[in-house]
């Protein structure tokens, strides 16, 4: 799908234009006129640039560990600055900026189904742009849901002078999301075989977000149902190296459940990914934008499958050995080899971490100077989330049999992890903290901890605790303290603009 994509996106953005409204309201578009909903190639194409919508995940995802006890954004000054510590507004620019392009990228998937009926295409064809279309909108909206609260529904493009629509309830935005994700695995094909299509949405890529939602939203017998039937597609597995499941060399996997295309060799930053620059070390010419935590680094097991109060293993003269590898794949301390040179933080300095650490994760050793935009494929979900999702909703269930236990240890054993497999014998409130954990550290810098910390409504627990990085002249680095309200921090605000723009349709969230 990599080529088919780029091109694609440069001549949507040719031929489209965007109205400042999140709704996205106003004359149709070129595409959506009768010249265009004529042939099979218009709809490819029209289908394929909803991809476009898709979040970022520079500042959209993986920045989000910023606002948790993983990490610190070093430009506190930029709009990230104002989440992570507690201070951000109804005009702070990442809130506008998710809800818009979320709402644009609905605005297109409802276009669609009102123009795909025009076309004379093969049926079978028709029905399977229909599922990407359908898994696509669910995809904005789950964004959305999770963040913001409950949002207004949408099944057609607003008109120029139509009202905006008030605010529906959580449940009922997270109902209208199961049913286009029901729709969409019916019509979804198990599999993309072509290469042009490698990317595109597929069956387990539905059957997997209704997962991911419903774990969010604490549906436990939906999430465990659903987790069950992806992984009895007989399609997904782990990748047996964790380290290499964020290189572009292994990409597309069979971990991969649905993940964001970049092209190698690209041109610029429409086509490559900004994730290099952003997130790699300085000695690669990085910018350093998110420092791990003390807090989180600690919380990585030894080899023995304990902490590291506990072990006998751990050496607190040299930490970071006997670990839990998946510490070494994610994290770079000083010194710390990274592309045949020693990891040398430069803590007070523009553009360094704040932590004495860097992360590893999805940095491509291969764009040592960040000489290029990257090309390494951002990975929305895979196999290793469903498994832990699986585990957790059977967990609250039923406690933890025999299938909680075989989720959780194929995770820990992966070849590459190889850690020790869970003690028996655990009570459910004591698996709940082993699942709690195992989703930190497997996911660590994937954007997924601030959403776990929202559904367990432990972000206040986690986020008020200080913040410590490396150990410096004796010393653990002290970075800050951070304050969380959980009467209004717990979602983001509507954008001010909007807010102007409905006179009084929208209401906003509490505490902005």
């Amino acid at each position: 799908m990599k080529n088919t994509y780029i091109i694609v996106t440069l001549l949507f953005w040719g031929l489209v234009s965007c109205n400042d409204s999140f709704l996205d309201r106003g004359p149709k578009d070129q595409l959506t006129d009768e010249s265009y909903w004529s042939t099979v190639e218009d709809v490819e194409m029209y289908t394929t640039s909803v991809y476009t919508y898709l979040l970022d995940p520079v500042n959209y995802i993986l920045m989000t560990d910023g606002y948790t006890d993983n990490a610190v954004p070093v430009h506190i000054y930029d709009a990230q600055g104002a989440i992570s510590s507690g201070t951000a507004t109804s005009t702070t620019r990442y809130f506008g900026e998710t809800w818009k392009n979320q709402f644009q990228g609905i605005r297109r998937c409802n276009v669609f189904l009102e123009n795909i009926e025009r076309v004379d295409m093969n049926e079978n064809r028709k029905q399977i742009f229909i599922g990407e279309v359908k898994f696509l909108r669910a995809f904005f909206y789950t964004t959305l849901v999770r963040l913001f609260g409950g949002v207004p529904i949408l099944t057609k493009p607003l008109e120029l002078n139509e009202a905006i629509p008030a605010r529906d309830s959580e449940q009922d935005v997270y109902d209208f999301i199961v049913k286009d994700l029901d729709e969409a695995a019916q019509l979804l094909p198990l599999k993309r075989t072509e290469q042009t299509e490698i990317g595109r949405a597929t069956k387990g890529a539905a059957l997997s977000l209704k997962t991911c939602i419903s774990t969010y939203f604490n549906k436990y017998d939906v999430a465990a149902r659903t987790a069950k039937e992806v992984m009895d597609l007989g399609v997904y597995g782990l990748f047996d190296n964790y380290e290499k499941l964020f290189l572009p060399e292994d990409e597309n996997n069979q971990e991969v459940i649905f993940d964001h295309q970049y092209l190698e060799n690209a041109k610029d930053f429409t086509e490559g990914s900004l994730i290099d620059q952003a997130f790699g070390p300085q000695t690669s010419s990085g910018w350093e934008a998110l420092s791990p935590t003390q807090d989180l680094v600690d919380d990585y097991l030894c080899t023995d499958g304990k902490p590291i109060g506990e072990s006998p293993l751990y050496n607190p003269m040299k930490p970071y050995e006997n670990r839990d590898p998946r510490l070494a794949y994610t994290v770079l301390w000083e010194d710390a080899i990274f592309v045949g040179k020693p990891y040398k933080p430069m803590t007070g300095s523009a553009n360094a971490t704040r932590t004495g650490y860097n992360f590893r994760k999805y940095i491509n050793p291969k764009n040592d100077g960040c000489t290029k935009p990257g090309w390494t494929n951002f990975i929305y979900m895979r196999y290793a989330e469903i498994l832990l999702s699986y585990a957790e909703a059977q967990n609250e269930i039923s406690g933890p049999d025999q299938s909680v236990y075989d989720a959780v240890n194929q995770i820990r054993q992966r070849p590459s992890v190889d850690m020790p497999p869970l003690t028996r014998g655990l009570t459910k409130e004591q698996m709940r903290e082993v699942i709690r954990h195992e989703k930190r550290i497997e996911f660590a810098f994937e954007g997924i901890r601030l959403l776990d910390t929202r559904h367990w409504r432990i972000t206040e627990d986690v986020v008020k605790k200080p913040v410590y990085g490396a150990m410096k002249d004796g010393k653990h680095i002290f970075v800050e303290q951070r304050n969380f309200n959980p009467e209004k921090d717990y979602l983001w605000a509507i954008p001010l603009t909007e807010m102007n723009l409905s006179k009084g349709a929208l209401v906003q969230n509490p505490g902005y």
